[in-house]
């Protein structure tokens, strides 16, 4: 993805984090010194979080724009991460089962589903048993079927529920709706613990869940 379709965004959710977040902490505060990896951090809002409550934390984003960003925001609070750019569909450069948990916000689903279904093993690969995974992809609903829309921008849909945006600043970039079964197909040596969408800051799924022992 180019820098550019991101940047205003990235400015917008500065020191901002989704509403479970919180939840996440208070789980991984029963282990001892989490491993967390922020899968497509973006400017690090996450990131700059889980370093603050003295996690060890990774980060990656194909954006070399918002990783500077990220990297800015961690030496204003004399905080370490590990960042570093890195194409999402690739196999992901850490060990097998590294960490406590993955932290994945509005990132997944913009790719083709062949990738998704691959990116979603190598989450499974790095993630130790018993971690926890948050996950927030964007969602297809009955009563959605005329999405998407974004300014009245045309979007093409090379494969069911993928949508890819003719114009605007996200042109050509795709946007996978996810079913509910979907995404609980995807990740179903989970224990779900929480999973909901329509939320009043996010109309996609939002999921919690725990890789099985």
């Amino acid at each position: 993805m180019r820098p550019s379709t991101w940047e205003n965004w990235y400015y917008r959710k500065e020191d901002t984090v989704e509403p479970e977040i919180p939840r996440l902490v208070e789980l991984l505060g029963r282990k001892k010194a989490p491993r967390i990896l922020d899968f497509g951090c973006g400017a690090g809002r996450h990131t700059v979080y889980y370093a603050r409550k003295g996690f060890e934390v990774y980060g990656f984003d194909a954006s070399e724009e918002a990783l500077k960003q990220a990297a800015k925001a961690l030496e204003r609070e004399s905080l370490q991460a590990d960042l570093r750019v890195w194409d999402m569909t690739k196999p992901l450069p850490y060990e097998d089962r590294f960490f406590d948990a993955v932290v994945a916000t509005r990132v997944m689903h913009h790719t083709y589903v062949e990738n998704i279904r691959k990116i979603a093993e190598e989450i499974d690969r790095v993630l130790k048993k018993g971690g926890y995974l948050f996950l927030q992809v964007s969602a297809f609903t009955p009563e959605e079927k005329s999405r998407p829309r974004q300014k009245d921008w045309e979007f093409k849909e090379p494969e069911p529920r993928t949508y890819v945006f003719t114009g605007g600043e996200e042109k050509g970039v795709p946007h996978h709706h996810f079913l509910k079964e979907e995404v609980l197909k995807m990740f179903k040596n989970y224990n779900i613990i929480e999973l909901h969408s329509r939320t009043e800051h996010y109309r996609g799924y939002c999921l919690i869940a725990q890789k099985k022992e």
